[in-house]
């Protein structure tokens, strides 16, 4: 060692022990470039600590260039390794040192050869090490991320203990060991170097495996050695199932934990910092740096949207910085914060200025809209019978329109499903409500899952979802439902969890919806959603049918296709299937009449169809099944225009051969009373009998008198229940002679 260098040494260690802290790479560098320290370092050591870190010595202390984290990709490659090797972060000069190094590599290949240049200089030789660190425990500590805790009591030291670089900030944490890593009371450690670009594996006893990855800069944070590890972004720990953890760079003793559902956290507050950086206050202090590696969008008032990050060990309590990328803050609007990947619960809180949107819009899924407006909408504005003037409120962009009335949420005081025409992923949208200032979303790739596909008659087939898969109709969410749906009615929070935290995908009305089935035959068949079919009969089994006259040909796989749903099970065979038998048809008003088929089909096979109503007198009227009428077996059809006439039997035929109706009439056939003539008494016959007047005729009578003009067709003959028949004058003309004759004789000879 040169006199200079001997100099440098010795001032540094008494820097060291009066500062009561080891010397900071940086001041460190710039020293020995001071004093002449060599442009290229020589390695005069190479220790192999553990599977995944080396502990390097030099010939005197790196260049603060050289340690730089802003010179990563340059420092890797001043590292030239064999068979694959590489570092994964900067060199860290060891507390107490000037010339010792902690290097993390990629995991090494337990026995392998290894050489090792450093800016071209000589070269080193190691083999490469099996050695694991130990770790204690794992721990879940939200419902995508778990952690990895090990303690120095056994033995094992987080390099941010023991490096220059940290030594300031770490308190009565940092100390300083050796060469050997045994600290001033001889105990010895395995050093755990940067966790950089680290991952595991973490296996589920349902037989899920994921590799997780490490959350920077929380492998030595709040007092801990618990690096956290987070599963792909989107996917979650399932509660009730065992997951054990695997490495190739360490061994956990207790390697297993039980997922539960956890509690997301909750944003309280937010306030500007500058143009590129805010600060997001919890509702309470997590105890550990649950923002690391988090983010949010910031919606602005103005239609704009940035993405922000949090600023890596910012974290003080239960308040974290987040900074900005690819934009900048204006301070004179307000934003809308959107916690990504649900690790916050959704918020009203907002940076900047306190207004409130006029509403807030999600895309649930492709078809599927939730709003939240101010307070309830009035009732003429969700009322069915107005969905032409509701749809003029919905103001959309890019040509998207509701298709059927907003509904509200079961428990909620504002928030309503509004279905809407297909949106197209990715697209920003706008919408003003009834003129209001216009609220931007972007349209959503997400498509409602269905299970399975099923035909159901010649010309129909369903699509059952259940709400096992995360799947529900919104029939049973909605309050103008709830009190007919019984215990199928439940409540589901803004972000669509029930109570006890299972997340679902919202059907919303499949009014005006269509899919395409597609034959092994080539035909390609648009199908229309039959209405009031979507939650019916306790399942969610929406039907579909062909259109008028078309039939699914039997042998024939079809493929159902949407824009809207994902059909798991999207193919089956059709066959040929009996169509329903009518068996009675009874009267209900003069627009009206049951239908009551063979057997109760289960499911409502009415939906949709027509009779038509052949009348013996030869009109013709046409009817339509009365939507949701269906009782077991029987049905309520509804006439089109016209009236049921009383007098009239008409014949019940099915349009386009849905059912079968044998001889199945409405109405019953009028039979007209039959008059059996007397035949004249003796003195009726009696051409001497002396002359009398005929009796007069009240006006009635005359009234009541058939006109001869009049048709004698049986549908002019009186209703069941009218008066008496009337009995032409010329029956009994005898009897009543007679009376007369008795009559007058005894007023005569009296």
């Amino acid at each position: 060692m040169t006199q200079s260098k001997k100099v440098l040494s010795t001032l540094l260690v008494a820097t060291t022990i009066i500062a009561g802290v080891a010397p900071q790479v940086a001041p460190v560098g710039v020293v020995a470039a001071e004093q002449g320290v060599n442009a290229v370092a020589e390695i005069t050591e190479v220790r192999v600590l553990n599977a995944m870190t080396l502990q390097i010595k030099f010939d005197g202390t790196l260049p603060a260039a050289d340690v730089a984290d802003a010179n990563l990709d340059a420092i890797k490659g001043h590292f030239q390794f064999s068979n694959g090797l590489q570092i994964v972060n900067v060199p860290r000069l060891k507390s107490g040192s000037t010339d010792t190094y902690i290097v993390p590599v990629t995991v090494q290949t337990p026995g392998t050869a290894y050489t090792l240049r450093y800016k071209g200089g000589a070269t080193q030789n190691f083999t490469g090490s099996g050695d694991k660190l130990t770790i204690r425990d794992t721990r879940q500590v939200e419902a995508d991320t778990f952690e990895l805790e090990s303690f120095q009591a056994d033995g094992v030291v987080d390099y941010a203990n023991i490096i220059a670089a940290y030594a300031g900030g770490r308190g009565d944490q940092a100390f300083v060991v050796d060469d050997e890593n045994r600290d001033a009371n001889g105990t010895q450690f395995q050093v755990i170097s940067s966790l950089r670009d680290r991952s595991v594996t973490v296996t589920g006893s349902n037989g899920d495996t994921y590799t997780a990855n490490y959350v920077p800069f929380t492998q030595a944070s709040d007092r801990r050695q618990a690096p956290k590890f987070r599963l792909p972004a989107g996917k979650t720990l399932v509660p009730g199932v065992t997951y054990t953890v695997s490495s190739n760079w360490t061994d956990i003793r207790n390697a297993t934990f039980t997922a539960r559902a956890m509690e997301r956290l909750n944003i309280a507050s937010a306030e500007f910092v500058d143009a590129t950086s805010f600060k997001l206050t919890l509702d309470a202090d997590p105890g550990m740096d649950l923002l690391a590696g988090r983010s949010v969008v910031l919606k602005g008032s103005d239609g704009s949207k940035l993405t922000a990050n949090y600023r890596y060990s910012s974290r003080q309590g239960a308040t974290g910085t987040f900074d900005v990328t690819g934009g900048t803050l204006n301070e004179n609007i307000s934003y809308e914060i959107l916690p990504q990947n649900s690790w916050a619960k959704p918020t009203s809180v907002t940076l900047g200025d306190a207004k409130q949107a006029a509403y807030k819009i999600e895309s649930l899924n492709a078809m599927t809209l939730q709003i939240t407006f101010p307070e309830a909408l009035p009732a003429n504005e969700v009322a069915d019978s107005n969905l032409e003037t509701i749809k003029s409120n919905f103001v959309f962009s890019n040509g998207l329109s509701i298709v059927n009335v907003p509904r509200l949420k079961s428990g909620s005081k504002s928030t309503y499903i509004v279905p809407v025409t297909v949106q197209k992923p990715g697209q920003t949208y706008t919408l003003s409500y009834k003129g209001a200032a216009a609220e931007t979303f972007v349209g959503s790739d997400k498509k409602i899952n269905i299970r399975d596909s099923k035909q159901v008659t010649n010309d129909t087939f369903e699509l059952e979802s259940f709400q096992a898969d995360g799947v529900v109709d919104y029939a049973n969410i909605i309050a103008a439902y709830a009190g007919g749906r019984g215990d199928q009615a439940f409540i589901i929070d803004d972000e669509n969890r029930d109570a006890n935290g299972k997340q679902y995908q919202v059907i919303s009305s499949l009014r005006d919806r269509s899919v395409t089935l597609t034959g092994g035959n080539g035909d390609v068949i648009k199908a229309n959603y039959v209405p009031f079919t979507q939650a019916s009969d306790r399942r969610q089994a929406p039907k579909f049918r062909l259109p008028v006259g078309e039939k699914l040909q039997p042998g024939v796989t079809y493929t159902v296709t949407s824009d809207w749903a994902t059909v798991a099970n999207a193919s089956f065979t059709a066959k040929e299937i009996a169509p329903l038998v009518i068996s009675k048809a009874t009267p209900v008003d003069a627009k009206s009449f049951e239908l009551t088929l063979g057997a109760d089909p289960t499911m409502d096979l009415f939906a949709g169809r027509q009779v038509e109503l052949q009348g013996s007198d030869g009109t013709k009227l046409t009817a339509q099944y009365r939507y949701s009428s269906r009782q077991g077996a029987t049905g309520i059809f509804d006439l089109v225009s016209g009236d049921i006439n009383a007098d009239v039997v008409y014949t019940i035929v099915p349009l386009n051969a849905w059912a079968t109706a044998n001889k199945i009439t409405l109405g019953e056939a009028k039979i007209a009373p039959s008059v059996t003539p007397q035949k004249p008494s003796v003195s009726d016959t009696n051409t001497n009998k002396a002359p009398v007047d005929k009796p007069s005729v009240s006006d009635k009578t005359l009234t009541d008198k058939p006109n001869a003009s009049q048709s004698t067709n049986q549908n002019d003959l009186p209703k069941t229940g009218d008066k008496a028949p009337i009995i032409p004058m010329t029956a009994g003309l005898g009897a009543i002679i007679a009376g007369t004759y008795l009559l007058l004789k005894r007023k005569l000879f009296k």
